[in-house]
C-alpha cells in the first residue's frame, strides 16, 4: 500500500460515532479485544507507547479509533518499522526502532504502554531468562507518569500439580506431534536436552497417554494447531510466570493492579480444546483447561500511595454500625427471607458529553472498595483477582429527603468538580434493585448531560486516594465488559441506557460469538413476563433463617514496600454456607424469526418494601456451592439446576461477558453471567414466562433487576437487537 493510498484509507474513518462503529467492526476479534481492553483503562487524552507493533496494522487501528492518543509504535525491526511509517499513516500516530526491554522513552513521558502478546519474546530471545524481563518491566514502568497504566496481555503459568497425564488422540497425528514436540522444544525447563515425558497406558481408545510436567503439557496445548509455523513456534517459550509472580513484579514497581485475570478464548475452547484432548492429575481427577491468555493492568501511582487493599481479619458483625439484617416471613409458604440494607438512599449520577463524533461518560477511576477482596477463603472462579480499586459511577448515598433536583448537583460539585453551570440536563431515574435476594436496596440512576471541561475528585474516606474522575468512550465501557476488563454493573447499565436513549448503536459485540439454531416453535408467550402480578405477602419476622453472614473486616491499605498506609473496618454480607460467586442466566429460543426469553417471577422482601408489591420479573440466578472450584464446572451445575426448578433441556451455553460486581459496597458477590440456548418443546413448563426479545427492549423502565438488566442488554447487544431497536427504547435524555 502507499503513502498515498493509506492516507485515504485513513481519512475514511474520520467522522462521527457510527463511523468509528463501522472501522471497529471490520477488525479482526484478536484486535478487537485487543482494543477493548486497552481503551478501558488508558486515558481518552495523552501518549500510549504499543510495544512490539510488528507491522504496525494494531497500532494504526488504535490511533484510528483515539484521535485525542498520541501512539507511538515500537518494534526491534527496522523494516518492519520503514514499512509501517510508509503503510499506516496518521497525524497522531508515528513509529520508532527500539529494543522494548531498553529505555525508548524519558522517564515519565507517557501515559499508557501496551505490551499485547510479546513479553515472552523478551524471555525467549534471552536464554528463557528473566532477567531481561525484570529490566523491560523497570524501563516501561519508569516511562509512565503517575497515573499512567500498563497493560500486560500475554500467557500464564498454569496452577496445578506438577505433573499431569496427557492423553492425546492418535489418528490426526497429535500424539506423534507431541513427541516431536518433546524430542525438539527447549525452554527454561529444559535448556539442553528434550522435555522429559514417558508413554504410559491409557485406557480411552485411540488416545496415547503421557506423563509430563503440567508447564510443558501447556506449551504443547497451546501452540498444538500452529502445525504450519511449526518450527517457527517452537522457538519460543510461551510461558514464564504465574498469576502471582506477574502480580508480584506490578506491585514491587508499585503498581497498582486494576486486575489481573486469566483467559480462556471461547473459539479457543470449543474448537481446539474440548475433545481434543484429556488431562488429569497422577490421580486421574480431571483439571480445567489451561488459561489461553493472561491479562493484568497496573497503575502507577506515587510513591507511598496503597496498591492493595487488603482483608487483615474479620470477624462476625455483633453490633452493626452501618448495616442492619432484616428477616421476613411469607405468610402464603411460611418461607423466612433475609435481607440486608445500609442507611440512606442510593444514587448513581452519570454526567456525560459529546465530542468529535464520541460519546463520553464521566466515571470515578480507582475507587477504593475494600469489600472486593473480603472472603479470601471462599473460592474466586476463573482466577480473577483485584486490587480493590475499580471504575465505577458517580455513586453516593443521601438522605432519604433530600430530593434529587437538590442531591444530583451537589453530588456532582463534591465528587467530581462539576459546577450546576455546566449541567444541560437530567434524566428520568431508571430504579433498579442491585442484588434483590439479600440487598434491601433500590438503585436510582440519573443520566446528567454535561458541558465537557476538567473533573476533580477530593480526598475522602480513610484511605489515601479517593480515585481520580475520567471520561471514558462509552462504547468502550461495553466493549471491555465483553472481555473482562471492567467490571461495575451499574455502570454498564447506565451507559447502555444512554446510547439506547441517544438512538446509538452500541457497536459489535465482541464477547463469546451466540449463535443459535431455529427452532420450529416458540414457547407459549405471557403478557405478564415483564409485569407480574401485585403481591405483597411478607411481613416482619423476629429472628432469622440462618443463611445470611454479616461479617466486619479489617481492611489494610498496603503500598509497593509493604508498608500499610490505610486501614479501616467495613461491614459486609455474605451467605454463610454457598460461595460469594453467584451464576446468572438468561434462557432463550430462536423461533418464528425472533429470540425469546424465559424470565423467572420471584416474590422478595425488598421489592415490597419500596414498591408495595413483592412481585418481581428477574433473570434465573444462584449462588454457586462453595466445593464447586472450577470454572469450567459451571456450566453443568448450571445445567442441572435449570432443569430441576424448570424443567428446561439445555441445548448449549455461552458465557455472557465478563463477570460483574452488582454492588461492592456492601458484599464481595461477583456474577458470572450465562446465555442458555434451551429446547423450546417443554419450555413453557413450570414458572418461566416468555417473551420475544424485542418486548423487553420497548419495555425496559419496568425492568427492575440489575441481574436482568445487564444479561438483557448483553444478549441483545450480541445477537444484534440493539442496532435494530435502540431508537426509542430508553427514556428521554
Amino acid at each position: 500500500m502507499s503513502t498515498r493510498s493509506a492516507g485515504v484509507y485513513a481519512a475514511q474513518h474520520r467522522g462521527g460515532a457510527d463511523d468509528y462503529a463501522t472501522y471497529f467492526a471490520g477488525m479482526d476479534a484478536s484486535m478487537q479485544q485487543k482494543v477493548a481492553l486497552t481503551t478501558a483503562h488508558f486515558p481518552p487524552r495523552g501518549r500510549v507507547a504499543d510495544m512490539g507493533s510488528g507491522s504496525g496494522r494494531g497500532t494504526y487501528d488504535l490511533a484510528c479509533l483515539y484521535g485525542g492518543l498520541e501512539l507511538v509504535g515500537v518494534d526491534i525491526n527496522p523494516v518492519s518499522v520503514a514499512m509501517a511509517a510508509e503503510r499506516f499513516v496518521r497525524p497522531n500516530l508515528r513509529y520508532l526502532v527500539g529494543d522494548i526491554a531498553d529505555p525508548v522513552f524519558e522517564p515519565e513521558s507517557l501515559d499508557g504502554v501496551l505490551d499485547s502478546s510479546v513479553l515472552h519474546h523478551v524471555t525467549s530471545f534471552n536464554d528463557f531468562s528473566t532477567e531481561r524481563l525484570e529490566e523491560c518491566l523497570d524501563n516501561q514502568v519508569r516511562a509512565l507518569r503517575p497515573g499512567g497504566v500498563i497493560i500486560v496481555r500475554d500467557f500464564l503459568v498454569p496452577d496445578g500439580p506438577a505433573e499431569v497425564l496427557l492423553d492425546l488422540p492418535e489418528d490426526d497425528g497429535t500424539a506423534a506431534l507431541f513427541e516431536r514436540f518433546a524430542r525438539d522444544f527447549r525452554s527454561s525447563q529444559n535448556r539442553k536436552g528434550p522435555v522429559p515425558i514417558a508413554r504410559v497406558s491409557s485406557d480411552r481408545e485411540g488416545h496415547a497417554r503421557y506423563r509430563v510436567a503440567l508447564r510443558a503439557a501447556t506449551e504443547f496445548l497451546l501452540r498444538k494447531d500452529y502445525r504450519e509455523d511449526w518450527d517457527v513456534e517452537l522457538a519460543e517459550e510461551y510461558t514464564y510466570f504465574t498469576q502471582a509472580e506477574f502480580e508480584a513484579a506490578f506491585r514491587r514497581r508499585g503498581l497498582r493492579i486494576v486486575t489481573s485475570m486469566p483467559i480462556l478464548n471461547p473459539w479457543i475452547v470449543a474448537h481446539r480444546f474440548e475433545g481434543k484432548f484429556f488431562w488429569t492429575d497422577l490421580g486421574g481427577e480431571p483439571l480445567p483447561f489451561p488459561p489461553t491468555n493472561y491479562l493484568i493492568v497496573g497503575e502507577k501511582v506515587p510513591r507511598g500511595e496503597g496498591v492493595l487493599l487488603r482483608e487483615a481479619r474479620s470477624q462476625p458483625l455483633v453490633a452493626p454500625n452501618f448495616l442492619a439484617l432484616s428477616a421476613y416471613r411469607n405468610e402464603g409458604n411460611g418461607r423466612v427471607l433475609e435481607v440486608v440494607e445500609r442507611p440512606g438512599r442510593t444514587l448513581d449520577v452519570v454526567p456525560w458529553f459529546q465530542k468529535d463524533g464520541q460519546i463520553f461518560v464521566v466515571a470515578k477511576k480507582g475507587f477504593p472498595r475494600p469489600i472486593v477482596n473480603a472472603c479470601a477463603d471462599h473460592p474466586r472462579l476463573g482466577g480473577a483477582s483485584y486490587s480493590g480499586y475499580i471504575t465505577e459511577p458517580i455513586a453516593a448515598i443521601v438522605h432519604p429527603g433530600e430530593a434529587a433536583a437538590v442531591a444530583i448537583p451537589r453530588v456532582l460539585q463534591e465528587r467530581a468538580g462539576i459546577s450546576p453551570e455546566r449541567v444541560r440536563a437530567v434524566s428520568e431515574p431508571l430504579r433498579y434493585f442491585t442484588s434483590p435476594g439479600g440487598v434491601n436496596e433500590r438503585v436510582a440512576g440519573y443520566l446528567v448531560e454535561i458541558e465537557p471541561g476538567d473533573f476533580g475528585l477530593p480526598a475522602y474516606g480513610v484511605f489515601a486516594k479517593a480515585g481520580s474522575v475520567r471520561e471514558l468512550d462509552a462504547r468502550q465501557v461495553l466493549r471491555a465488559c465483553h472481555v473482562g476488563g471492567l467490571f461495575d454493573a451499574r455502570l454498564e447499565i447506565n451507559v447502555h441506557r444512554l446510547l439506547a436513549g441517544l438512538g446509538i448503536s452500541p457497536g459489535p459485540w465482541i464477547g463469546a460469538n451466540i449463535a443459535p439454531s431455529p427452532q420450529p416453535r416458540a414457547p407459549d408467550r405471557a403478557e405478564d413476563a415483564l409485569k407480574p402480578a401485585r403481591r405483597a405477602p411478607f411481613v416482619p419476622h423476629e429472628g432469622n433463617s440462618g443463611y445470611l453472614d454479616l461479617r466486619t473486616g479489617h481492611f489494610e491499605e498496603v503500598c509497593a514496600e509493604g508498608r500499610v498506609v490505610g486501614e479501616a473496618p467495613r461491614e459486609y454480607l455474605i451467605p454463610r454456607a454457598a460461595s460469594r460467586s453467584t451464576v446468572a442466566a438468561l434462557p432463550f429460543v430462536l423461533a418464528e424469526g425472533e429470540v425469546w426469553i424465559g424470565i423467572e417471577h420471584r416474590d422478595l422482601p425488598a421489592v415490597q418494601h419500596f414498591t408495595g408489591s413483592a412481585a418481581i420479573a428477574v433473570t434465573p440466578a444462584y449462588r454457586l456451592p462453595r466445593t464447586l472450584s472450577r470454572l469450567d464446572a459451571v456450566p453443568r451445575w448450571l445445567a442441572g439446576r435449570l432443569g430441576d426448578q424448570f424443567g428446561l433441556s439445555v441445548r448449549r451455553m455461552w458465557d455472557l461477558g465478563g463477570a460483574y460486581l452488582p454492588t461492592p459496597g456492601v458484599t464481595p458477590e461477583i456474577v458470572l453471567p450465562f446465555a442458555v440456548e434451551v429446547e423450546a418443546d417443554g419450555a413453557e413448563a413450570r414458572r418461566l414466562r416468555w417473551c420475544p426479545l424485542r418486548e423487553w427492549i420497548e419495555a425496559l423502565e419496568s425492568v427492575q433487576d440489575a441481574h436482568l438488566l445487564v444479561l438483557g442488554w448483553r444478549l441483545s447487544h450480541a445477537l444484534g437487537a440493539l442496532g435494530r431497536s435502540a431508537e426509542g427504547a430508553a427514556p428521554p435524555i
